[in-house]
């Protein structure tokens, strides 16, 4: 019997261990994080007095940064049905495609072509492509929790000059 004690609380602890962990982040939640970060430097980019240092800093963000905060403004956001939706679509292809396209919207050096704009508006004008962009945009409550996982992040840029 004191054999067993040991081994049942070690199955206890990694258990425990084991169901506290995340689910994978999901390929919805990674190509939001992704345009929201790109969105983010591009508007520190085009800030004039910028610091280059601070820029520089802020290049070097990574999208996993937000991505659990967009994992949960997505569960938020949208019913399950909706999230499994937009699971299909952004782990596919043409998920991919249309993500490529949109950032390249406002790209001066590579923007879209108007063929691509035209084949991608009625996927991005979508109901549920609207409440997820809805969600997760900068003008939306979960751009606040988007920054808050960066705002350590950007505390270090500012620290670095």
């Amino acid at each position: 019997m004191s054999r067993m004690v040991p081994l049942l609380l070690s199955i206890a602890l990694s258990t425990t261990a084991w169901a506290a962990s995340p689910p994978p982040v999901s390929a919805t939640a990674k190509a939001m994080a992704t345009a929201y970060v790109d969105d983010f430097k591009d508007m520190v980019r085009s800030t004039p007095d910028a610091n280059p240092d601070e820029v520089a800093c802020i290049e070097r963000i990574p999208a996993t940064a937000v991505a659990d905060a967009m994992q949960e403004v997505i569960a938020q956001s949208l019913s399950a049905d909706e999230q499994a939706e937009m699971e299909r679509f952004y782990a596919s292809p043409e998920g991919l495609r249309l993500l490529a396209i949109y950032r390249r919207w406002g790209d001066k050096r590579n923007p879209a072509s108007d063929a691509e704009l035209e084949e991608v508006l009625p996927i991005i004008r979508s109901p549920v492509q609207t409440k997820l962009f809805d969600a997760t945009s900068f003008q939306s409550l979960g751009s606040i929790q988007a920054m808050n996982a960066i705002a350590p992040l950007l505390e270090r840029c500012s620290a670095s000059r």
